[in-house]
């Protein structure tokens, strides 16, 4: 039997029309943790006109309070309706880098939201046997981190430009923690190379602003471990160190897709 979206994605999902206003996706991002908050046109039709990105947050100075969900909000790459193939979106999701994708029906009204992790949700409940190999054979070795005096203007590029969501914090080889787009949000973190007019960078230090403790596993655990970790605590990614807790390698929601979109 086939598996479709609509055994897999979440009806209950934040949503924007496009004068909801920046402050407002702020809120709504630090205190329900979406990554992704639709836009729809109405509340009538609830017709879905494009999404809202966690990252697009951080282009927006805190100066330009007069922008809405309008002026930074994308087209969607991928729309899944709920007869969808579960399967096949999974795999586009990955082919095109995305997470997540609004569900609408045949009038484009939105019903829901499906990401990487409604799938791992279901796995993890129902094909578990799928995801027994060991983490080390699907985890990305060369993770790029940062320091804890690192300033943090400089995560930002560095989110920026590689689409990066988080960055595992290192310290003398051991992993101590991990900054996350979350993290500069609720912070109220924003454009720092603009938001001084004299041009001189300025502002807090990664310790300052890191979340505590990062979720771990060891590299010979299964990628079921991760999986289970990454649905109970809400979380993209999980680090893997050795018993000395030095960053061996990070397996994000992805990884576990395509681990079981491939496992025989």
């Amino acid at each position: 039997m086939a598996l479709l979206v609509s055994d897999v994605f979440s009806a209950r999902t934040s949503y924007a029309l496009p004068d909801t206003s920046i402050g407002e996706l702020r809120r709504i991002i630090r205190e329900y943790y979406v990554r992704v908050i639709p836009v729809v046109a109405d509340e009538k039709t609830l017709k879905l006109i494009g999404v809202v990105r966690r990252g697009n947050l951080l282009y927006i100075s805190s100066t330009r309070t007069e922008f809405t969900a309008r002026d930074i909000m994308d087209e969607p790459k991928i729309v899944a309706r709920p007869s969808d193939d579960a399967r096949e979106l999974a795999d586009r999701l990955i082919e095109t880098d995305e997470w997540y994708a609004p569900v609408v029906d045949d009038a484009g009204k939105l019903l829901g939201l499906v990401g990487l992790e409604n799938i791992i949700g279901y796995v993890v409940n129902h094909e578990p046997e799928k995801l027994m190999k060991p983490v080390e054979e699907f985890m990305e070795r060369n993770v790029v981190y940062v320091e804890p005096t690192t300033p943090v203007y400089k995560v930002w590029q560095v989110m920026m430009s590689k689409r990066f969501a988080a960055l595992p914090v290192v310290s003398e080889g051991k992993l101590i923690g991990v900054i996350a787009e979350h993290d500069l949000i609720v912070r109220g973190f924003a454009r720092p190379d603009f938001e001084s007019p004299s041009g001189i960078r300025r502002g807090p230090l990664v310790r300052e602003l890191m979340s505590t403790p990062p979720v771990t596993v060891l590299p010979t655990v299964p990628l079921l471990s991760a999986a289970r970790l990454i649905v109970e605590r809400y979380i993209g990614r999980v680090y893997v160190v050795d018993d000395d807790e030095s960053l061996l390698g990070v397996v994000d929601r992805s990884d576990i897709v395509r681990a079981w979109l491939t496992a025989r």
